[in-house]
């Protein structure tokens, strides 16, 4: 069965027109089709003296889906190319907007539109063009290897035979959901690590503590679509959105800087202990406490720019800087102004708190945050099997579960859905992103090619554990200690959700110290799977 998020009516009604086919609309015209689309462009033009520049332009979209908004305010009739075909407008035209379907139009990628002639000669048309959807489709036809896929899904049953706790697959390609799999259990073991007599199985729509995928998908999300609109700008200082951001060199800090884990802060903090490495002045388990630390007294470890070092802190503090510049707290700004618009209903900080059954979701570590009690206890400690609450402890000790480095739950669609924004600028009827602000953020950064602003990045070879040894160099994405992993590679247009439950399972000890059983499998450790995904995919 097709599955697709609920959009406003007149974005699903174009993909479904027959060809020629119009819609008419009075003067209460949805308000979104008036706001920036992929493409938006009043024609005829005259931008330049060259003859073939005019009057031409490309948009991004797939076979067999596409609409289009088309205004022709005073002009009679036009002839409208797209690809090369001229698009057949309905017999009867209106004076009101109409949405065409370019279904029997459009191809993958890029696709050209031009305006062959306008009737008279001085009037002109108005276009709009809406984002691409992800639907569903089949791995035949993305090409893929039947052999190869089958040897995957051999890989992780082995695995999950073998004691690992589950996992969601799901592999898009072309803007087309070529795989969707549920593996094993979202909860199959106790809290003394020991199987349930009925584990519960993993789901294709089963929640995921998505750990720091959070950074992507939430906080640099929320950065993005702040820049986009003006409001934020990544290279001025902190202090500009932060007044009491000073002291110690605080002045000198950009933005930037804490997007690409230059600002100079350590790894991380636990405010959530007494006895955290800078003391009990550092000690919070209230929200707006831990958030003034962060601001005004946190010290950093090494001056700005010395070097990317990977900081859950740094990602703290661009949460209360992305709260302060929306006015409202991160969660009610990502889910009122971009999850929910998108039709996300998964999508979410405190799921429990929202409204989500703890059996739609997957379960995370068996006792609490003890590590199977070889941890040294402090006050609030958690006992029990973790679901449904952000396992990350500075997440949900210190900032009540809302936090800018961890703390989103989703599913493996809605993530995809999200993926799209960050090659498409949107998604269906709803932008987010300009492409400027796009390019901006994916690029290698110049202070570590690993590192985009917030993403990591598949230059070289670095991070193949994560990307395998196939990503393109354009591939970008994250990872979540929880054992999550999300791979967008542009280059052959290819999405790649893979989200674990690897920290519901048992504590094992060896000779370097304890650990989490699942984090040995390969399904845990990401590389393995994304290898074969490559290999399906180019017939290796």
């Amino acid at each position: 069965m097709a599955r697709r998020y609920p959009l406003l009516i007149t974005t699903v009604l174009a993909l479904f027109l027959p060809l020629g086919a119009g819609m008419t609309f009075s003067s209460d015209w949805p308000v979104s089709v008036r706001e920036p689309a992929q493409l938006s462009i009043e024609l005829p033009e005259q931008r330049s003296q060259r003859r073939l520049v005019n009057d031409r332009r490309i948009f991004y979209s797939y076979q067999g889906q596409g609409a289009l908004w088309l205004d022709l305010q005073q002009a009679s009739s036009a002839s409208i190319l797209i690809n090369g075909r001229e698009l057949a407008l309905p017999p009867q035209l209106s004076e009101q907007p109409m949405i065409l379907s370019l279904a029997d139009y459009t191809r993958d990628g890029l696709n050209q539109l031009r305006l062959a002639a306008v009737e008279p000669a001085d009037a002109s048309i108005r276009l709009r063009f809406n984002f691409p959807l992800l639907l569903d489709g089949t791995a035949a036809d993305a090409g893929f290897s039947a052999q190869r896929l089958a040897e995957l899904d051999a890989m992780i049953e082995q695995e999950v035979a073998a004691g690992f706790p589950g996992a969601v697959l799901l592999i898009a390609k072309n803007g087309r959901v070529i795989k969707e799999t549920a593996y094993g259990y979202a909860k199959r073991y106790d809290r003394h690590g020991q199987q349930l007599a009925q584990p519960e199985p993993m789901q294709t729509d089963t929640l995921f503590d998505i750990a720091s995928n959070s950074k992507m998908y939430a906080t640099v999300y929320a950065v993005m679509k702040l820049a986009t609109e003006g409001r934020l700008d990544i290279n001025a200082p902190i202090a500009h959105y932060l007044p009491e951001y000073q002291g110690d060199g605080r002045e000198l800090r950009l933005v930037r800087d804490l997007l690409d884990h230059s600002a100079g802060y350590g790894p991380e903090l636990h405010f959530f202990r007494p006895d955290n490495r800078l003391g009990a002045d550092f000690y919070s388990i209230e929200a707006e406490r831990t958030k003034q630390l962060l601001i005004e007294q946190v010290p950093f470890q090494r001056p700005r720019g010395q070097s990317a070092v990977y900081s859950d802190t740094g990602f703290m503090l661009l949460g209360a800087l992305v709260e302060r510049v929306a006015g409202m707290a991160l969660d009610t700004y990502l889910e009122q102004q971009l999850y929910q618009p998108l039709g996300l209903s998964s999508t979410l900080f405190n799921p429990l708190q929202k409204g989500i059954a703890a059996n739609r979701i997957a379960a995370t570590e068996l006792d609490g945050n003890t590590r199977g009690g070889l941890h040294q206890q402090f006050p609030a400690m958690r006992r029990g099997v973790l679901r449904g609450e952000v396992h990350d402890e500075k997440a949900f000790y210190s900032l009540g579960g809302v936090a800018g480095h961890a703390g989103l739950f989703s599913t493996a669609r809605e993530l995809a859905v999200l993926m799209m924004l960050a090659q498409h600028g949107g998604y269906g009827d709803v932008a987010v992103f300009s492409q400027p602000v796009i390019q901006q953020f994916v690029r290698p950064s110049g202070q570590d090619h690993r590192f985009g602003l917030g993403w990591r990045t598949a230059v070289g070879s670095d991070l193949d554990w994560h990307f395998g040894p196939y990503a393109s160099r354009y591939a970008f994405g994250h990872t979540g200690w929880t054992g999550t992993a999300t791979l967008i590679d542009p280059y052959y247009d290819l999405l790649v959700v893979l989200l674990t439950n690897k920290k519901h399972s048992p504590i094992r000890q060896d000779s370097s110290g304890y650990y989490f059983s699942g984090d040995r499998f390969e399904t845990g450790m990401y590389g393995s799977v994304m290898s074969k995904i490559y290999e399906a995919m180019l017939g290796l």
